[in-house]
């Protein structure tokens, strides 16, 4: 299972990819999975890149795997990219333990980077209504929410749908992106094993700019 912190790219502050990027180097995955998982080497792995531990994972998302994070730094680039004191409504799924501990966790990077952070403790049915909303944070709408998905399904463009750049025709987060999407295109016509790999590798580091989503790391589901 992989988790992920999604973000809405309708509305401000993650509207806007610079904002993006430092969220991106903020959020630690190995201590959002050693929440999960209490550290066990048995069932957590830890950092991963937008393709998890699947064979087109590559080098390109390197950068997420660096720990510590360097807060004081990443406050300086979170107002140098524009920043403004923005709400933040983080929605977290409380009955849904590996959920509400990736926000838990989450929510506490957001908030030493110097985030805004309204977290709203909700149940997971309530937090799913919500995400529907593109309305900005002061008519109902949101900013991010933590979600898992299976790690084989993000194991390929193919079929790693948070992933896709297809703006309003996606899911809650709506990214916009032509550049993953043209990759997108060429790796499902691409015949050759080593092509196919090659245009993975550039799909995630077209992502590591655009940001889609953010990795939160990855466990084995006993």
């Amino acid at each position: 299972m992989a988790g992920q912190l999604r973000l809405n790219h309708l509305q401000p502050p993650f509207n806007n990819p610079a904002i993006r990027r430092v969220i991106l180097k903020a959020i630690d995955q190995e201590d959002c999975m050693n929440a999960v998982c209490g550290g066990d080497p048995q069932v957590e792995r830890g950092s991963m890149g937008f393709f998890g531990n699947s064979p087109l994972a590559s080098d390109a998302s390197a950068e997420l795997r660096k720990s510590p994070k360097d807060i004081a730094r990443l406050k300086q680039e979170l107002e140098a990219a524009g920043y403004k004191g923005e709400r933040i409504v983080f929605l977290s799924g409380q009955d849904v333990p590996r959920i509400a501990l990736v926000c838990e966790v989450a929510a506490d990077a957001l908030r030493r980077i110097g985030c805004n952070v309204d977290f709203v403790a909700a149940d997971w049915g309530t937090v799913l209504q919500r995400i529907s909303s593109r309305q900005p944070v002061e008519q109902g709408g949101w900013s991010c929410y933590v979600s898992y998905w299976s790690g084989i399904d993000l194991g390929s463009p193919a079929t790693n749908s948070p992933l896709r750049g297809n703006g309003a025709k996606g899911s809650p987060g709506w990214p916009d992106s032509p550049q993953i999407e043209a990759l997108r295109a060429r790796f499902l016509t691409a015949a050759d094993p080593a092509e196919q790999k090659a245009i993975a590798r550039e799909i995630e580091l077209q992502a590591m700019q655009d940001v889609p989503y953010v990795p939160a790391g990855q466990y084995l589901q006993p």
